[in-house]
């Protein structure tokens, strides 16, 4: 099961802040479908691209947000501004990249590599 770790301070992220209070709380609950997604069907946790290197649909990141089309629109357009989603990857390929998850992610893999009880694999294929 592919998982992401949700902190209790999450919403008091200025980044998060931002959304809710351009969105609500349907922005929040938009936001952690769009995470749910990504983490899910991405290539890598963070990378919301497939195993060949597309990017995932556009119609089924707006269905994983629950939100409406202009809603999820005013979504990404504050998350690329605030730099939670990578402005790159969205302007070239319509594509979600969250630098975060990717980070925190890679953290967690090395720290069970460390212990041992992960194999690393920097190739980026199927976990």
């Amino acid at each position: 099961m592919k998982w992401f770790q949700l902190d209790a301070d999450t919403p008091d992220d200025p980044k998060v802040r931002a959304v809710v209070r351009e969105l609500g709380p349907a922005g929040f609950g938009g936001l952690v479908g769009l995470w749910c997604h990504v983490a899910r069907h991405g290539r890598r946790p963070g990378q919301g691209i497939d195993r060949r290197g597309a990017p995932l649909p556009v119609e089924d990141l707006q269905a994983a947000s629950m939100l409406p089309a202009d809603q999820f629109t005013t979504l990404v357009d504050l998350c690329t501004r605030t730099g939670h989603f990578r402005q790159d990857m969205w302007d070239l390929h319509r594509g979600i990249w969250i630098p975060a998850m990717e980070r925190r992610a890679d953290q967690y893999a090395r720290r069970q590599a460390r212990m041992g009880q992960l194999p690393l694999d920097w190739t980026g294929g199927d976990r």
